[in-house]
């Protein structure tokens, strides 16, 4: 499973999103105990288990090229280190609820300090932009 909460859910639209809308199976919206911010043009988000904020998204199902997906997302993401190191996301698996399941995915959390940026306070990108 792969959770997104930004430049990649479905209704955006950049060469990354059309391979992951065209290639995976959308499962639905669901979030995460975190806290989404405003990095730049996209957003950053920190998974925080106790948090009472929400961090929403669409989850996939990865049926189909697991590794050609997960290698395009991390070069979109600037994971590597052929990227800046510390990079500024890093991929993990954390629990994501969808309709009152919970379910492991991978996500790409912000890998730096956030405190600077202003957090999205629906939890919801897509009402941000």
């Amino acid at each position: 499973m792969l959770f997104v909460y930004g430049t990649l859910m479905k209704g955006c639209d950049n060469p990354v999103a059309r391979y992951l809308h065209s290639t995976q199976t959308f499962i639905g919206e669901g979030y995460f105990p975190g806290i989404l911010f405003q990095v730049s043009f996209y957003p950053g988000a920190v998974y925080l288990p106790d948090s009472k904020n929400k961090v929403y998204g669409h989850l996939f199902e990865v049926t189909q090229n697991k590794e050609q997906l997960l290698q395009k997302l991390d070069d979109y993401e600037g994971i590597g280190s052929q990227f800046n190191l510390p990079n500024e996301f890093k991929r993990e698996i954390i629990p994501v609820v969808i309709e009152g399941d919970t379910i492991p995915a991978y996500t790409y959390l912000f890998n730096n300090s956030y405190s600077q940026f202003p957090a999205i306070a629906s939890g919801r990108f897509s009402e941000e932009v």
